[in-house]
């Protein structure tokens, strides 16, 4: 007995399904009969915002560094006078200026000032030996406290001079009781080298020694050198 695959005829409902089994085609007439494909669901992709590219800010422009010009320095003054008294003064023995030397010893002379009588007044410091003087008056004045030059040597030189003159450089050390400016000189005096001190108005310069003022009416002055190599 054959089976008969479409029990109901080519117009009935389509014959039961069974895995593995092949179907003969539907009579003539009728219709295949194909199985639904059964739709699986699908997991929805997470949908991301689309970033768009942020604009790139402008970069500054580099500008050249500015470089300030150099400003003109003060000249530092290397002249510098500093108190002392004739027990102190050999402290300075390697900042005090030396000007001359003692004749019957060698021993160096050094340039002060000191006031007296209403004046700054340039002498002799025997640093040696702890006495200072300076010449006023006629005599030798002996001084206990004064200011002791100390500048390098080679920032300052002497220059022959004559006559109470002075070269433009010259060295103010000090000042007589109505402002007439005071330099500092040296003079050859028997065996010594002594400084003292110039007066212009007087035509001449002054020394103490032996405990009296001796005048010169030619001498050296102590100078500055040239102030552009003050830095």
């Amino acid at each position: 007995m054959s089976h008969n695959p479409w029990p109901h005829g080519p117009h009935g409902p389509p014959p039961p399904y069974h895995p593995g089994y092949t179907y003969p085609p539907p009579p003539p007439g009728g219709y295949a009969y194909l199985p639904t494909p059964v739709m699986m669901p699908v997991p929805a992709m997470p949908v991301y915002p689309v970033m768009q590219p942020q604009p790139v800010p402008p970069q500054p422009t580099p500008q050249p560094s500015y470089v300030p010009p150099p400003q003109p320095q003060p000249y530092a003054d290397p002249i510098d006078w500093v108190p002392a008294t004739g027990f102190s003064a050999p402290g300075l023995v390697e900042r005090a200026f030396v000007a001359g030397k003692e004749g019957w010893d060698g021993s160096p002379l050094c340039v002060i000032r000191a006031h007296h009588s209403g004046e700054l007044v340039p002498g002799k410091l025997a640093i040696k030996h702890r006495s200072a003087y300076i010449p006023h008056g006629g005599k030798e004045v002996p001084v206990h406290n004064f200011e002791v030059l100390c500048v390098p040597e080679h920032m300052v030189h002497w220059v022959t001079a004559s006559l109470g003159s002075v070269p433009p450089d010259a060295i103010i050390a000090g000042n007589t009781h109505n402002a007439e400016p005071l330099y500092i000189c040296r003079v050859k005096h028997l065996k010594s080298i002594t400084p003292g001190k110039v007066h212009p108005s007087h035509g001449c310069a002054y020394i103490s020694f032996g405990g009296s003022e001796h005048s010169y009416k030619h001498y050296e002055v102590l100078c500055k050198v040239n102030t552009s190599t003050w830095r």
